[in-house]
Formats: structure tokens, sequence, C-alpha cells
């Protein structure tokens, strides 16, 4: 059975007019002033009703369950949008599943950034559909992953769009728009990510890629609209703000992430913001795929939201996604170095870099540098341990 459920309204245009006209009263203004007002707001008013009675097709939304990952695909009026693919072990099961929705070559594909679970996927979509429009944040790496990628793009001889902020694309009879990076150059590569605000009549949908605390600041102090009404969370549930999730205001919230994931998704502070905020809440772990559907005014869901805001355990096991290395061995107090998980990065304790770090990839470690180099690891260019 799917579920209807209705939006918030959250433009009063009309109530705003009357009670223009209310302080205009008392101000004492005449009479054939009260007529200008009356026919402004009457005016107004008309705008507002011919806004919400223009047409808009349907669009779908499948935030796929790729275990620890993140692959959406959307369809306005027969056109395809793929936003990231998942890792290498959802590979095949993304293809399968755009291929069981009919879809035969994709408008866009969009990958937020190059991290390996929102990456993989996408490669194989490459591979096996025409892209007309492949959209990409403006950062390479050395990944063998990134390597791949960058394979089938010269062999299809593609030329990927870098967007900027504002950027707008037309997606069927639905839009959307660019709201990150505000600008690119993070040390930690997440921070570029490229997010989206997609548009269909009055509804509104947030993927925001994996951006954390300091691509929300960013956003946030560029006085960006970013308010939606459902909003994939970022990062598979890790760390936002108060502030940055006020300022989406969503009416619903999904998180895809892998069962049992050694990351610890959703972090916990994350599942209790969300449930003080009586946000209603889809999972992909708990849940599978979510289907979702837009007619322009109603927002339709083919489950009911799970609402389980139970936090992820860090180093748990999963049998959907390989444990991250870990040199970890000391805590904040007695590290001689804190780590970057995500970028390999060694910086010492007082390092700014550290200020900004996402708290999901600081790692603590006390002992002998030698042996991070010997792991891969590289010195920060900024404090030189």
């Amino acid at each position: 059975m799917r579920e209807l459920f209705q939006r918030n309204k959250k433009r009063r245009i009309s109530l705003a007019a009357g009670l223009l006209m209310l302080l205009l009263c008392l101000a004492g203004c005449n009479p054939k002033d009260m007529n200008s007002v009356t026919a402004q707001a009457s005016g107004q008013e008309t705008q507002e009703q011919e806004n919400q009675e223009k047409p808009s097709g349907s669009l779908n939304f499948h935030y796929l369950d790729v275990g620890q990952g993140n692959a959406v695909l959307a369809e306005s009026q027969g056109h395809y949008m793929l936003i990231d693919g998942g890792a290498r072990k959802a590979s095949s099961f993304v293809v399968s599943y755009l291929e069981k929705q009919g879809v035969k070559k994709l408008d866009y594909l969009l990958i937020s950034h190059f991290d390996e679970d929102h990456l993989a996927g996408a490669i194989g979509a490459l591979h096996k559909f025409p892209v007309k429009q492949l959209i990409t944040p403006d950062y390479e790496t050395d990944s063998s992953i990134y390597q791949s990628y960058a394979e089938v793009v010269q062999e299809k001889q593609y030329q990927a769009i870098h967007p900027k902020v504002g950027d707008e694309f037309a997606f069927g009879t639905a839009t959307f728009r660019v709201i990150s990076p505000v600008a690119y150059g993070h040390e930690d590569e997440n921070q570029d990510s490229v997010g989206i605000i997609l548009q269909n009549g009055e509804n509104e949908f947030f993927i925001g890629g994996d951006i954390g605390l300091e691509s929300e600041k960013e956003i946030l102090n560029a006085g960006t609209d970013i308010q939606a009404d459902v909003m994939l969370m970022n990062h598979h549930g890790s760390h936002v703000s108060d502030e940055f999730l006020h300022a989406v205001n969503p009416d619903y919230a999904v998180i895809s992430c892998g069962a049992g994931n050694s990351y610890g998704h959703p972090r916990q502070d994350t599942a209790k913001l969300l449930e003080e905020e009586q946000i209603p809440l889809f999972r992909t772990d708990k849940q599978g795929t979510i289907d979702i559907s837009s007619n322009g005014q109603d927002i339709t869901f083919a489950q009911k939201p799970c609402n389980d805001y139970t936090p992820g355990s860090r180093g748990g096991n999963s049998q959907q996604e390989e444990a991250p290395g870990s040199m970890e061995n000391a805590g904040p107090e007695d590290c001689d170095y804190v780590l970057n998980a995500h970028t390999k990065k060694i910086h010492l304790p007082d390092c700014s870099s550290v200020k900004t770090m996402d708290e999901d990839n600081k790692e603590y470690y006390k002992g002998d540098k030698q042996a991070l180099l010997d792991n891969g690891y590289t010195e920060c260019g900024n404090c030189n341990p």
C-alpha cells in the first residue's frame, strides 16, 4: 500500500497581504491608498494561485539500497538521472536496477565526489548506458577507482561539467540547482561534494553527497536557499549541525547506509537530533530501497517511515562493506599525531586543519611516524609534523 503525505505549506502570501492592509488601516491611510493596497494584495494572491495551479509532471525518486554507500535514481517524464552509484559490491545491482526501470540512457550522471562508495557503481553505469551530461566536482585523485573512472570517460569521450553554486539544469518537467561546494580545495575531498536541490513544482529534494561541518558552514555563510521537503542526510547520517538541519527544514529525512557498518552511521548525535525534531525517517539499512514520487504538490512514499533512530556502532562488523584500516591507538589527550582516516594525512594535535576535520575521520596515534608513512599516510603540508 502506498502512503500519501502532504507537505507543509511554508509560504502564506495572502495572509501577509492581509496583515499589511490591517497595519495600513491602523496607520490612518486614506481609502484611495487602501484601494491600491487591496489591488496589490489581490495581485499577489492571484499570482500565488497561478503558481500553485501551474501543471507539473511526475517525478520519481529511488534511494537505492547499496549498503554502505549512496545511489539515487530520479525520473521525470521519461528522462533519467543517476546521482552516485554505490560501492563496487553494489555496481551490478545498480545496473540491473536501472535496466528493470526501463533506463536506456541517462540524461545526467552526477557524481557527487570520487569516494569508492559513491563512484564505483557510477563507473558501471558509464559502461552500460549512454550519458548525455556528466557532472562531477572539479578535482582529481590518485586512487585506483578514480583511474578506472578516468579511463572509461576517455574511452567514451565524455566531457564532464564542473558546476558552480547557483547553476541550474532542466530535467524533464523538473529542475535542479547546485548548492555546493561554495569553493573547491578542501583537504577533505568530502567537503568538495557537488550538492543539489531538485525541484518539481512545489516539492523540493536535498542531496548533498558527503559534505560535513566545514562545507555546511560555507553554504550557510553564502546565504544559499537550501530549504527542501525531503533531505537525504549528508554522509550516510554522519554529523549535521542543528543550524544546517533547520535551514533545510525537511518534512522527511532519508539515510543511506549499510547494516552494521563499521563507521557508526548514522551517528548518535544525528539520530538524536532527527528524533528530537520529530522528523519522519526512512533508512535503506532498515527498509531497503526507498521509493518516492512527486506530482508537484504532493509527495507519495511507497512505504511508511521506519522512524528507527537507533545510531550505528563504530567498529561493528558488516558483510556489506570492508572495515576501514585504522592506526588509532591513543586518545586525544595523549596522542602524538591526529590522523585523517579519509585523506590519510598526519597532523600535529594543534594543527589548524584538525579543527575543521570531520569527527568521523579523526584518529589518534601515539608512536613512530615512520610506521604511519609505511602504511600509506603522508605529512600535512601546513604543520609539517
